[in-house]
């Protein structure tokens, strides 16, 4: 009995026991859920406090990590250390190498904020050590992250700017959405210390593109200002404007003060570089007032400074600008200094002084502050600040007579405004924002399409309730006719209108990404022919032009055979058959390739032992072989097209063979069909939309004749025709329209 007693204590403990310990999992779950969307560190610090005691030992690692990490973000260094080394001590009791890594790591970059190097580097030694058996774990992008910033305290970027790409490919692999927009971020504002504008300006565009798809967007403010500054630094002062106002309209939305001085600060030079100096003293004056709220002297000596250059530059008050030059130089010194941000500050203040001096022509004073500057921007390391020291340095030796020291100077001067303001990376960075701005639109497009499948649903279920009363309509003897008629005519109509809103769709597609594609190349084309017309290189310049003038029939070829298509689809193409001569109308087709033939090299010949002539639509018949001629033109250079036509039977066989790159087995199988097809660039880069064979396809069919195609790679193709000489069409088929432009 004594026995029984016992095994059945047991179970009732081994019960309560599971019961317990589930109900720990569903707290923790509960803490995992609602951390994923609380934005208040308030809430989240008691919310915390509420569960370290009903969770298992696991969770409570992870929640004193946690509580560490927040305190960290906070920069309440001494808060975050106790709660991290809590989390250490847990991790370790459970044994969990991938929670203690995470501790570890956050320690780290704790001590890194410290400028405490050597325990965060053997911190991260620990680290690294325990991630190796998490390939894929979260915790590298944090542990890339404070060796990133390990190495901007050394004013290393390239080596910072290494492990900020390290985290963005792993986010990138492994899908981690949240991180992201920081990754890209940080990578932004290193490859903007290294002069690489190209990079920064595709990683901000990435990370507003990622954070613009969250509800509640959280840095898109600071983004833009990063990515208006990448602007600014590339002279491309309007697009950086643009972007400023952004970042201010987001920074409104969030009452992030911090953001909006920052954002005033940079706008303020971008205006005064386009010598809009009322507007520039107007911003400039916003960044004293946030900054000195804020009591940020690093900023206030910022604005001085912009201040100071205005006056300057722009409206040559020279003794106003020295006022505000001495005044941002004094504040930056008074204020003791030692954030990097700061650092920059006082570079610039620097700056200020030794231009003032040199325009006074004050050269003992002048001397001074461009070896105050020379010994900062030696530690800063960046090259628009080098670039600065080198003209001072130029324009101090050729004022005392050293023109030999002034010229080496001049020259390293020119030779790092060149790498910065390379008009290449300016056209690759004009692209990137265009990629963004269609990005954006496309977005926009499928929001629409979202709404345009809703109301497809609305209107499903009012088809189906209006398909019941005809039922039930049906049920009538009396109105069983009229029924029967309306049910038919409602099934018509049903039939034409899916028909059409397919054919809308198709055309909606092709048109926003074929069109697009397109029109890139003019916007690219023009700004580089304007650039080289400018340097007055000819040679490019007719390169370009002949490039242009290729685009622009492409362009009217696509513009051409998207209208016939689409008429052709939403029948309102009729045809219009009359008699024409095979001879003359290929003739006139050949002619209008002349130039384009030359340009590529390539010989046009038309074969044929007599000539004769066809009942056929003119219109359609242009279409038909302007395509086949031009498609072959596009792959082949160096080569030759022939085209061969004979009456046989009463049929008109004809063959487009040219000696071009040729086609895979792959691509022959689907040559005329529009569904998912993929367009493959010419020999001169041309591109095209797929809709042109598809059109040859159609156009033959309707006048009852048939087409093959076969090809060989590198070897070339052949297109065969055959089409009756004489079509007789039914009245509907043979309704007068107006035919098409050939």
């Amino acid at each position: 009995m004594t026995l029984q007693k016992s095994l059945l204590q047991l179970f009732v403990f081994l019960i309560f026991s599971s019961i317990y310990s589930q109900t720990k999992e569903e707290y923790c779950k509960k803490w995992h859920e609602a951390m994923d969307t609380i934005q208040s560190y308030e809430v989240a610090f008691k919310l915390s406090r509420a569960m370290i005691d009903k969770v298992d030992e696991t969770c409570k690692a992870e929640i004193q990590i946690s509580r560490g990490y927040m305190f960290l973000n906070q920069r309440s260094i001494d808060s975050s250390i106790y709660y991290l080394d809590k989390g250490i001590k847990l991790a370790k009791r459970i044994d969990d190498s991938e929670l203690l890594s995470s501790a570890y790591g956050k320690k780290a970059y704790n001590l890194a904020l410290q400028n405490n190097k050597t325990e965060a580097e053997l911190l991260l030694k620990q680290t690294r050590k325990l991630l190796t058996k998490y390939p894929e774990s979260e915790h590298w992008i944090l542990y890339h992250q404070t060796h990133a910033y390990l190495a901007d305290i050394e004013a290393d970027y390239e080596k910072a700017l290494k492990h900020t790409d390290s985290t963005v490919i792993i986010s990138e692999k492994n899908n981690f959405t949240s991180y992201l927009p920081s990754c890209y971020g940080n990578r932004g504002t290193y490859s903007i210390r290294l002069s690489k504008y190209e990079k920064a300006v595709d990683s901000f565009l990435k990370a507003i593109e990622v954070l613009e798809q969250d509800s509640k967007p959280s840095g898109l403010d600071m983004y833009y200002c990063m990515l208006a500054t990448s602007y600014k630094r590339l002279k491309q002062y309007d697009i950086a404007i643009k972007y400023f106002k952004k970042a201010i309209e987001e920074s409104d939305k969030t009452h992030n003060r911090y953001v909006r001085m920052i954002t005033y600060s940079r706008m303020a030079d971008a205006q005064r570089k386009l010598n809009l100096a009322e507007d520039a003293l107007s911003s400039v004056d916003s960044t004293l007032v946030i900054a000195r709220k804020l009591n940020d002297n690093g900023f206030v000596s910022d604005a001085l400074h912009t201040k100071a250059t205005i006056y300057f530059e722009n409206i040559e008050d020279y003794d106003k600008a020295e006022v505000y030059f001495k005044e941002a130089y004094q504040n930056i010194l008074n204020a003791n200094a030692v954030k990097k941000m700061d650092d920059m500050m006082l570079i610039s203040a620097i700056d200020g002084m030794a231009k003032i001096n040199l325009k006074k022509q004050n050269f003992p004073s002048a001397k001074k502050y461009i070896d105050l500057l020379e010994i900062e921007t030696d530690k800063s390391k960046i090259l628009t600040f080098e670039k600065s020291l080198h003209y001072y340095k130029s324009d101090y030796f050729e004022n005392i007579g050293e023109s030999k020291k002034a010229l080496m100077y001049l020259k390293k001067f020119h030779f790092i405004k060149d790498s910065i303001e390379n008009e290449e990376v300016k056209t690759k960075v004009a692209d990137l924002e265009k990629k963004y701005d269609t990005k954006k639109k496309e977005l926009a497009i499928v929001n629409l399409n979202k709404e345009k499948d809703e109301q497809k649903q609305i209107t499903k279920q009012a088809q189906a309730q209006q398909n019941l009363y005809l039922l039930a309509a049906g049920f009538l003897l009396l109105l069983l006719g009229v029924g029967a008629w309306a049910f038919r005519k409602l099934k018509k109509q049903q039939k034409e209108l899916v028909s059409t809103n397919q054919v809308k769709n198709r055309l909606f597609s092709i048109i926003a990404h074929d069109l697009r594609g397109m029109i890139i190349p003019f916007q690219r084309s023009g700004k580089i022919l304007k650039y080289h017309i400018e340097k007055g290189n000819n040679e490019k310049t007719i390169e370009l032009s002949q490039a242009l003038e290729q685009n622009s029939e492409s362009l009217s070829n696509m513009l051409d055979n998207l209208l016939n298509w689409s008429l052709e689809q939403m029948n309102g193409y009729k045809m219009n058959p009359q008699t024409i001569s095979v001879n003359k109308e290929l003739t006139e087709i050949i002619t209008s390739y002349k130039q384009q033939a030359l340009y590529k090299s390539t010989n046009i010949e038309l074969k044929y032992e007599k000539d004769f002539s066809v009942n056929f639509d003119k219109g359609a018949f242009h279409v038909i072989f302007r395509n086949l001629i031009g498609n072959a033109l596009k792959y082949t250079e160096d080569g030759n097209i022939r085209i061969e036509f004979k009456n046989e039977n009463e049929e008109f066989l004809c063959s487009v063979i040219d000696t071009g790159v040729g086609m895979s087995s792959e691509q022959l199988e689907n040559i005329f069909n529009l569904e998912e097809k993929k367009s493959t660039i010419g020999t001169q880069g041309e591109k095209g939309t797929g809709l042109g064979l598809n059109l040859v396809y159609r156009f033959i069919k309707m006048h009852k004749g048939t087409i093959s195609v076969s090809s060989e790679k590198r070897i070339g193709t052949r297109f065969d025709l055959s089409i009756p000489i004489t079509i007789s069409l039914t009245k509907e088929e043979g309704a007068i329209s107006k035919p098409l432009s050939a």
